[in-house]
């Protein structure tokens, strides 16, 4: 990653890491292409791009039909990747 004024990084949680290792290589790639770009945007903080999500600690991020619960550490100016799950019956249509 480029060096920036404001140096974001991306890590996964053990439980994350998990379910990342489980997905298909296309998946894998898309998402860490995702979380590359929240962390290295020009205009946006990585927080700009979560959204919130109900009943839970965790903000979400979508990539294709996955949702990743996210938590933004600003003091350590790091996304913390806390789960990968697909979308499924949980969300609705519009979500």
């Amino acid at each position: 990653m480029g060096s920036t004024a404001n140096d974001w990084d991306w890590v996964f949680s053990p439980r994350a890491e998990d379910q990342f290792a489980r997905l298909e290589p296309e998946t894998q790639e898309r998402i860490v292409g995702k979380l590359d770009d929240v962390v290295t945007s020009e205009w946006r903080e990585p927080a700009d791009f979560l959204e919130p999500l109900a009943n839970s600690p965790f903000q979400k991020l979508r990539v294709g039909n996955y949702r990743l619960g996210c938590r933004v550490r600003r003091q350590e100016q790091r996304l913390r990747v806390e789960s990968i799950r697909h979308r499924s019956g949980a969300y609705t249509a519009d979500d």
